[in-house]
């Protein structure tokens, strides 16, 4: 009988070895940790700056703080919400992992292969909305809403010196910027605006360098997940080809980015917490202009 027991005490005790190291060397989900079985976007190039590390596919990263995935490790961009922030990668699961440009698995895409550390090509570096484990990057991401045409060409240099107008009538460098957004990003609803008296009469509005383009419903209104990823498309593009257009700073779903901060990447933007203040259902862009308000 002792025999039986000692016999059974050290299988269990093997078995709880086993299992033990098992769970020691399971990886953690979402510990700011990269560890073996994760897919893990890095805030800057090379794997350097804050982490996030995934065990799973996500089709939307998210935009916002709380429900949004953010950069959990130590370093530059912890906190920031990983949606258009990704600058490089490291794929420690077994499978591909093909990053999207669109939420929904859609649009420009990027394959990671296992193993791989990888910086993000332009295109879907800091645009990086969705990425899904096991995707070798053949197939359409069966998502929907998608957009399958990729980055916006690139525009010309605007020719036109900083000048002056007066709301609602564009200066000419902000006029060509308007066309070029209209004839290359296919946006048709961009405007100046009326005259605004609340503002200095050197604003960039009541000066004619600035344009709001709508691009939910209505303004007032929140926009759908596809219309969301419109604008994000619409205000990388003007942030990429920002020095071409004569662009100055952008702000769109709570973000903003300025060349004068280009460094500090899409920062909160503090505007007010409305659809309309926050710029959630138009994409705002100034130009550089004669003032610098």
């Amino acid at each position: 009988m002792l025999k039986r027991f000692t016999f059974i005490a050290l299988i269990g005790a093997l078995i709880s070895v086993f299992f033990g190291a098992a769970t020691a060397n399971a990886a953690t989900a979402r510990n700011g940790v990269c560890e073996q079985g994760e897919f893990c976007l890095y805030y800057n190039s090379y794997q350097q700056g804050s982490v996030s590390d995934f065990q799973t596919s996500v089709s939307d990263y998210g935009t916002s703080q709380p429900s949004c995935y953010e950069f959990k490790g130590a370093g530059n961009g912890q906190g920031l919400c990983v949606k258009n922030e990704g600058a490089s990668a490291w794929n420690r699961t077994s499978k591909p992992v093909t990053v999207y440009y669109n939420s929904g698995y859609g649009g420009a895409s990027q394959t990671i292969q296992s193993g791989d550390k990888v910086n993000l090509r332009t295109g879907i570096k800091n645009e990086n909305a969705s990425h899904r484990i096991g995707d070798s990057g053949d197939n359409d991401g069966g998502g929907g809403g998608g957009d399958d045409s990729g980055p916006y060409p690139a525009p010309p240099n605007n020719p036109y010196p900083a000048s002056d107008s007066r709301a609602p009538d564009a200066s000419d460098r902000t006029q060509f910027v308007d066309d070029q957004i209209a004839r290359l990003t296919g946006e048709q609803h961009c405007w100046v605006g009326g005259y605004r008296s609340y503002e200095s009469s050197t604003s960039n509005h009541n000066t004619g360098n600035a344009l709001d383009c709508t691009i939910s419903d209505a303004i007032g209104s929140y926009p759908n997940s596809a219309q969301e990823a419109q604008g994000w498309k619409l205000a990388r593009w003007l942030q990429q080809y920002a020095s071409q257009l004569d662009v100055r700073y952008v702000i769109w779903d709570g973000k903003i980015w300025s060349v004068a901060r280009s460094s500090e990447g899409w920062r909160t933007y503090n505007g007010g917490s409305s659809v309309t203040l926050g710029h959630y259902d138009h994409v705002h862009v100034s130009i550089q202009n004669l003032h610098g308000d």
